[in-house]
């Protein structure tokens, strides 16, 4: 296992974007929105950009390739859908990317978008997914369907506990206020709220989480565990019932 470096550069108002390195020397960024700041970091720890990739199409996860690409204009883009005038490497289900410093396994994870894409790390543990799964959430459904993203949180369901999660945004506090108005009075979401409390005052964000922790505490990604267990029971739910009925409250929240 290699010791990856992973910097958290925060981009626009609630976006992040991340910049993996290893030998103080070559760098991979996921989802670029920010150009200047994450040109900024990649100066200041003297790295050169060897490639960028991207989990899907929306602006707020690539508005920051151009200006990237100016000014490393030999970095390679890995893309699951076309990205203007650039020239990408476009990247699908069961595709295999190897870096300078890591492999990914591509996994298609449509929903949120019909191109949407999770990055998997599986030698070093680590699952970059987007706008697909949040702490204590998951992405809204724009371009596919409810059953499409349900399928999508499936499969990361599936993975592996000890992965470690990256997401797009910093939404949890307004998660965990949707699940405490679902679930009241619930003891995983008082002892997850403790943790999620703590991370913001140190961190000043919520993220990474460990995909085992959110398994336990996250309806949207496991219905079956213990909170929504019960209430899944209680309404005569199926899983997809109960994916839609979360989602659809959670929209209007």
């Amino acid at each position: 296992m290699i010791d990856i470096k992973i910097e958290i550069i925060n981009q626009l108002k609630d976006n992040y974007t991340y910049l993996l390195h290893h030998d103080n020397s070559l760098a991979i960024v996921i989802d670029p929105a920010d150009d200047e700041k994450i040109i900024n970091v990649l100066e200041s720890k003297k790295l050169k950009l060897d490639s960028i990739f991207i989990t899907h199409h929306h602006s707020d996860h690539t508005s920051g390739v151009l200006g990237l690409m100016k000014k490393f204009p030999h970095a390679q883009i890995y893309s699951p859908s076309e990205l203007s005038s650039l020239k990408i490497n476009n990247i699908s289900n069961n595709n295999k990317v190897a870096t300078p410093i890591n492999e990914f396994d591509i996994l298609s994870s449509p929903g949120h978008t019909l191109d949407h894409i999770v990055l998997c790390d599986f030698k070093n543990k680590l699952l970059f997914v987007g706008d697909v799964l949040f702490r204590l959430g998951c992405g809204r459904v724009f371009e596919g369907t409810l059953d499409q993203m349900h399928d999508s949180l499936n499969k990361i369901l599936n993975l592996s506990d000890d992965m470690k999660v990256y997401c797009g945004h910093e939404y949890t506090l307004n998660n965990l206020m949707f699940l405490e108005d679902i679930f009241r009075e619930n003891i995983d979401l008082e002892k997850v709220k403790k943790q999620i409390l703590q991370d913001l005052e140190t961190n000043n964000r919520t993220i990474p989480f460990i995909l085992g922790d959110e398994k336990k505490v996250n309806p949207f990604l496991n219905p079956n565990c213990a909170m929504s267990f019960k209430f899944k029971k209680d309404n005569n739910f199926s899983n997809l019932e109960l994916f839609r009925y979360l989602r659809e409250k959670k929209d209007n929240f």
